[in-house]
C-alpha cells in the first residue's frame, strides 16, 4: 500500500528565511535554507553589477574623502570642539558605510543585526580593553619599537596586528558554531564587521589623541584604516569558514591567521609616521603605502566574496 503523502494542512507551516513569508510545497531550499519564490529568484539570478558595486563603493568613499579634505580648506582655525565633532564624524561614517557595503553583499540571506552588534562590539571593546594594555602598558612598545627600521616592523607584527587578529578571531569564535554561520560568505560578513570595530575604536583613539584631527590627513586616516580592517578580518573569516564548511586540514586556520597578520602588520608599520634611526616616513607618503596594502586585500577579498557565493549556489544545485 502506498505510504499517503501529508496534506498541506499536516505540513509544518514554513517561512522564508528573507522576507519571512509563509511558503508552501514544493520549497524552493537553497544551503537548507526556505526560500520564496521570488527571494529564490533574487538569489540565483546572475549578478554581472558584483565588481560594478566593488568599483561604486571604492569610488564613493574617495569622494567622500576628496569632498572632506576640500571643505577643510573652507575651515580656518576650527575650535578644539570643533575639531573634536569633526573627528568624530570621520571615525563613525567610513565604519558605517563600509558596513552596509559587506552586509548587502550577503544576498543569499543576511545575517542578524544583533548577531553583527555582537561581533562588532566584542571587538570594539576587547580593542580598548585588552589590545591598547597589551601594547602600550605591557610590551610598552612606545619606548623601543621606533629603535630602527627591523624593531620597528618587527613590533609591528608580531605584537600589534597579531593582537588585533587574535581580536577578530575571538569575536568571530563567538558565533562561530551558531545556526547563522551557514555559509562561507558568513564568515566574511562576520570577520570585516569584527574589523571594522576595531577600526571604529583605532579612529576614535586618533582623534582622542590629537585632540581632533586635521580634516585632509584625518579623513584618509580614518577611511583608510576602515578599509584595512574590515578586509584583513574578511579575510580571516573566510579562513576560518572554509575550515568548517570544506573541513580543511588542522594548519589551515593558523596559515589564515598569520597571512592576516603579516598584511595587518606591515599595513599598520606603513600607517603610522615610522620614525626609526635614519628612516623617516612623511605622513602622506605612510597613508598612501598603507592604501595600496589595504586595496589589494580588498580586491583579493572581493574575489573571494564572489567565489564564496558561487560555490553556495553551485553545491545547492547539486544537492
Amino acid at each position: 500500500m502506498a505510504e499517503q503523502q501529508p496534506t498541506e494542512q499536516q505540513t509544518e507551516q514554513r517561512y522564508c528565511c528573507i522576507t519571512g513569508e509563509p511558503v508552501y510545497p514544493p520549497y524552493n531550499i537553497l544551503g537548507g535554507r526556505v526560500y520564496s519564490d521570488r527571494a529564490f529568484a533574487m538569489v540565483n539570478k546572475p549578478h554581472p553589477g558584483f565588481w560594478r558595486a566593488v568599483v561604486v563603493q571604492l569610488v564613493g568613499m574617495a569622494i567622500f574623502a576628496a569632498v572632506v579634505a576640500l571643505l577643510a580648506n573652507l575651515i580656518t582655525e576650527p575650535t578644539p570642539t570643533v575639531r573634536i565633532l569633526l573627528g568624530l564624524f570621520l571615525a563613525v561614517v567610513p565604519t558605517a558605510l563600509w558596513m552596509g557595503y559587506f552586509y548587502r553583499q550577503d544576498r543569499l540571506e543576511p545575517e542578524p543585526k544583533h548577531r553583527l552588534g555582537l561581533v562588532f562590539m566584542t571587538a570594539l571593546l576587547l580593542t580598548d580593553v585588552i589590545a591598547r594594555r597589551l601594547i602600550y602598558d605591557w610590551f610598552r612598545m612606545q619606548e623601543w619599537a621606533a629603535y630602527n627600521f627591523w624593531t620597528s616592523l618587527a613590533a609591528s607584527i608580531l605584537i600589534t596586528s597579531v593582537t588585533y587578529t587574535a581580536i577578530t578571531y575571538v569575536a568571530v569564535r563567538m558565533v562561530y558554531a551558531t545556526d547563522e554561520f551557514d555559509e562561507r560568505m558568513d564568515g566574511v560578513v562576520y570577520g570585516s564587521v569584527a574589523g571594522l570595530g576595531i577600526a571604529t575604536m583605532l579612529n576614535l583613539r586618533y582623534i582622542i589623541e590629537n585632540q581632533g584631527v586635521e580634516l585632509a590627513p584625518g579623513v584618509v586616516q580614518t577611511v583608510t584604516t576602515a578599509l584595512a580592517m574590515a578586509s584583513f578580518g574578511g579575510l580571516l573569516g573566510w579562513f576560518m569558514a572554509e575550515a568548517k564548511f570544506t573541513h580543511k586540514p588542522a594548519w589551515w586556520v593558523p596559515v589564515g591567521f598569520i597571512v592576516t597578520a603579516v598584511l595587518n602588520g606591515i599595513f599598520s608599520w606603513l600607517i603610522g609616521e615610522v620614525a626609526a634611526s635614519g628612516l623617516t616616513v612623511e605622513p602622506w607618503r605612510s597613508l598612501a603605502l598603507g592604501f595600496i596594502v589595504a586595496l589589494a586585500t580588498f580586491l583579493a577579498l572581493a574575489v573571494l566574496m564572489r567565489q564564496a557565493t558561487e560555490v553556495t549556489l553551485r553545491r545547492s544545485t547539486l544537492d
